[in-house]
C-alpha cells in the first residue's frame, strides 16, 4: 500500500510554479477536449475554447519556464563548461548568472510595457483583458531574475557551478519528472 504525506505550506509553496502550470495545463486540456468532442458529436463546438486553451497554455508554459530555471533543469550544453579547471567555472557561472539576473530584469519590464497596455485590447467572446493574459511572461521573468540572483548568490558563496548545481534531493524527492 502506498502512503502518501498530505501536504504542507512549504511544499505547495516551494512547487507553487508547478501548481499553477499544472492547474492551466488542465484547463487547456479540458476545453480542447470538450470543443473535440461537441465538433465531432454534435457539429458545433463553444467559442470560448479557444480563448481559455490560449490562456492556459499561455499561463502554464510561463509558469513551467520559472520552475525549470529555479531548479536549473531548462536545457543546457555544459561539456565545455566541465572542461574547465574549478576557477574558471565559478568565474564563468557567476558571469553567466550576472547576464541572465540582467536579461531577465530587462525581459521583465519589457513584459511589464506589453502587459500595462493590455487594459485596453479585450479578448473577442469573453472580454478578457490582455493584461491578465500578457502578464504571465512578466510574473515569469520577474521570478527567474530573483532565481538567477539566488544562483548568483550560491555560486559566490562557493556552491556547485552550472548544471552540477541541482540539489539532489529536489530533483528526485516528489519531482514530476
Amino acid at each position: 500500500m502506498t502512503y502518501s504525506r498530505p501536504l504542507s505550506v512549504r511544499t505547495i509553496a516551494h512547487k507553487a510554479e508547478l501548481y499553477v502550470a499544472g492547474l492551466f495545463f488542465l484547463i487547456m486540456l479540458a476545453v480542447v477536449i470538450a470543443n473535440v468532442f461537441l465538433r465531432y458529436f454534435f457539429r458545433g463546438g463553444l467559442l470560448f475554447t479557444e480563448e481559455l486553451a490560449y490562456i492556459g497554455f499561455t499561463w502554464s508554459v510561463f509558469a513551467a519556464v520559472a520552475w525549470l530555471y529555479r531548479t536549473r533543469m531548462l536545457i543546457s550544453v555544459d561539456i565545455f563548461f566541465g572542461l574547465l579547471p574549478p576557477r574558471l567555472q565559478r568565474g564563468l557561472s557567476i558571469l553567466v548568472n550576472l547576464t541572465l539576473f540582467g536579461a531577465n530584469l530587462w525581459f521583465c519590464w519589457l513584459s511589464w510595457t506589453l502587459a500595462a497596455g493590455g487594459f485596453v485590447r479585450k479578448t473577442p467572446v469573453l472580454e478578457v483583458p490582455y493584461f491578465w493574459i500578457n502578464l504571465a511572461p512578466m510574473v515569469s521573468f520577474g521570478l527567474m531574475a530573483i532565481y538567477s540572483m539566488a544562483h548568483l548568490i550560491r555560486d559566490l558563496k562557493g556552491g556547485r557551478y552550472g548544471a552540477n548545481a541541482q540539489e539532489p534531493a529536489e530533483l528526485s524527492e516528489g519531482s514530476s519528472l
